[in-house]
């Protein structure tokens, strides 16, 4: 009998309507003692003794459907072989052969399952010591069950937060519970839960807690246990919120909670005690990853709006304003800023960095820096401000160099780092200004090869040409003006004309000022344009670009002082005279020794020395930075670099 014919005939005797009814009948006492085998007080091996009787009982099923059904309507035919003797017929035969199969089947499924389940009823599978976190179902202490749906709700919140943000693995409540299950009693309580986590499941954290209602208001309670040694790392407690409102309550125990975990491990680096939400820290992460200004801001903001107590974004909104030359907002929002204690040091160590800044008091910015820079001197941020301060703010170049290896450069992306380019840059600078111009070519080309870093072309162009490399100079540019914008063409011929003026190489000098004045039709930068033309000594036509600048800026103080400079030296002393007057009635807060740096720079073109040196260590003493353009840079002051008072000056932060 073919088996196509076979299941023919089985349909019309039906047997296959007869085998489902077994089938369904099993599939649906399956899912009732699924559901009832707690409540009904039955052990936990139920779900697996019933499949083993319902497959002992489906080919013994098939048995009987044959005796009390299929036999009677076979005895109705008979079949006889050659010799004419009864024989089976072809379908009791193939009817017999598929109950010896599935026999088989259902004793080799039997055996597997005794063989991995109730063999090893009491050998609980034990979990290796990982990162894993078990989160316990959170208390009801209201006494009202119908808050009962809440606890749930905070335990699953949590889990999902957890999860959702990758900080580790999670051992629900349910899975205790199946675990506490497998033991004899089948009854679960504290003891035995503690005996589950402890010695089988062994998590590195427990997160347990509860609430209740005080006054009418719910309150969450939440801990954080050590899973080994179960000492209580950190407590949170809510804030009271509505109980019709309690997923406010959750979603804070959530934050408090991911908060802490996603911190834990970087607490060398964290400016507060406590941890903060976790949605703030996740925009403080995502500010400092971006080079967009508008948008740095915007995630600075959205993280306190999270987190109102986060201490790092406040202070780094102070320095945002801070580098925009903002002084008066950055001062502002210092004022706003309480540290959470006044033992908390590293916080008054950084509001006392922040608030030295902004009172031009460079030695102790220095010394609070050189702190922050002990506590974290492998975070970017930390250590490029360290090398910035140690240059610019106390004239320090040989100090940078310690800094700057305190984080090794083959663990740099430069195409993707912002701060690892600007660390190279100021690295190059203190290079130069100890006249290692080799070291700085060195750096500054090695990092060009992994990246396109603009910023860097000045810091070479400067090593380039005060290590008499001219011809690698024009060599250099010869590049850039098939590859650079105008406008950064024109900024880097500007930086070329001032390094060979202080190299006293007036042709040279000239050259690049006439590159830049030359790119003025197309780039219409009008201070680009001044300065190429006071690089060139045509004061004439640089006073007349001063003036612009002036009356379109007029609280601008470089604009004025260039123009009162231009005025003097073009011949125009009594003009001068009126600039410098209008100049010093300027003079205001959050100037940092500008208008004296500026009226130092006039007395070394008029030519008095002493007004030199008086201004410049009164611009010094108000926090004047020492810049790649001012001081020793600043072409200006070539014929005093070398004298005892100036090497004063530029120590006197030492």
């Amino acid at each position: 009998m073919k088996f196509n014919g076979f299941v023919h005939e089985c349909h019309q005797k039906k047997v296959f309507k007869m085998i489902s009814i077994y089938i369904v009948s099993s599939w649906i006492m399956l899912q009732v003692i699924s559901v009832t085998w707690q409540a009904l007080g039955l052990p936990s091996q139920s779900m697996t003794y019933l499949i083993v009787f319902l497959l002992l009982g489906f080919p013994t099923y098939i048995f009987f459907v044959w005796k009390l059904r299929l036999n009677r309507l076979e005895k109705i035919r008979v079949f006889v072989d050659e010799e004419g003797k009864p024989k089976a017929s072809p379908f009791k035969r193939m009817y017999f052969s598929g109950l010896g199969i599935i026999s088989a089947i259902s004793t080799l499924t039997i055996f597997f399952i005794l063989g991995n389940s109730i063999t090893k009823a009491t050998d609980i599978p034990v979990y290796i010591k990982s990162n894993k976190i078990a989160v316990l179902g959170f208390g009801n202490n209201t006494g009202n069950p119908k808050y009962d749906i809440v606890s749930k709700m905070t335990a699953d919140w949590i889990i999902h937060g957890i999860t959702e943000n990758h900080l580790a693995e999670v051992i629900s409540p349910e899975v205790i519970s199946n675990y506490n299950s497998m033991f004899k009693s089948g009854k679960s309580n504290k003891r035995e839960e503690a005996v589950v986590l402890q010695e089988h499941l062994q998590p590195s954290k427990i997160i347990s807690g509860n609430f209740y209602l005080n006054q009418g208001k719910m309150v969450f309670q939440s801990t954080i246990i050590d899973g080994k040694s179960n000492d209580i790392l950190i407590s949170f407690e809510t804030d009271p919120c509505s109980p019709g409102d309690s997923m406010s309550c959750i979603k804070d125990i959530e934050e408090s909670i991911t908060g802490y975990l996603a911190t834990e491990g970087k607490k060398e680096l964290m400016l507060q005690d406590d941890p903060p939400k976790y949605e703030a820290y996740r925009y403080l992460l995502e500010a400092k990853s971006t080079d967009n200004k508008k948008e740095y801001l915007e995630l600075l903001n959205k993280s306190l709006q999270a987190d109102p107590d986060f201490f790092e974004p406040k202070v780094l909104r102070v320095a945002y304003f801070y580098n925009l030359q903002n002084y008066r907002e950055a001062d502002s929002l210092l004022k706003l800023i309480k540290p959470d204690s006044y033992q908390n040091k590293r916080q008054m160590n950084l509001l006392n960095m922040y608030k030295a800044i902004l009172q031009g008091n460079n030695k102790q910015v220095y010394e609070t820096i050189l702190k922050e820079f002990k506590i974290a001197p492998f975070d970017l941020q930390s250590n490029k401000t360290a090398m910035v301060v140690a240059l610019q703010f106390v004239n320090r170049p040989e100090v940078v160099d310690k800094i700057f290896r305190a984080i090794k450069l083959d663990s740099m992306d430069f195409e993707n780092c912002e701060d690892c380019v600007q660390r190279i840059y100021v690295k190059a600078l203190a290079d130069i200004q100890l006249k290692e111009y080799a070291l700085a070519i060195q750096l500054i080309q090695k990092t060009l090869e992994q990246t396109k870093a603009d910023l860097l072309s000045a810091p070479l162009i400067t090593a380039l040409v005060r290590s008499g490399k001219d011809p690698q100079v024009t060599e250099f540019f010869t590049n850039l003006e098939v590859s650079t914008s105008a406008m950064d063409l024109q900024r880097l011929y500007l930086v070329a004309g001032k390094e060979f003026i202080l190299k006293g190489k007036s042709p040279e000098a000239k050259e690049y000022f006439g590159k830049a004045k030359a790119l003025f039709p197309q780039t219409l930068d009008k201070q680009n344009l001044a300065d190429a033309l006071f690089g060139l000594q045509d004061y004439n036509h640089a006073k007349r670009q001063y003036e612009l600048l002036h009356n379109a800026f007029p609280n601008n103080l470089e604009y004025l002082g260039k123009l009162a400079i231009s005025n003097y030296a073009s011949q125009h002393k009594m003009e001068a005279a009126r600039n410098i007057e209008d100049l010093k009635k300027l003079r205001g807060d959050y100037q940092f020794g500008e208008l004296d740096y500026i009226l130092a720079e006039y007395d070394a073109i008029s030519g008095n020395e002493e007004g030199v040196y008086r201004n410049l260590l009164k611009a010094t003493a108000s926090g004047f930075l020492f810049t790649p353009y001012a001081f020793q840079n600043d072409p200006l002051f070539s014929k005093y670099v070398h004298s005892k008072k100036f090497d004063s000056i530029l120590t006197y932060w030492h």
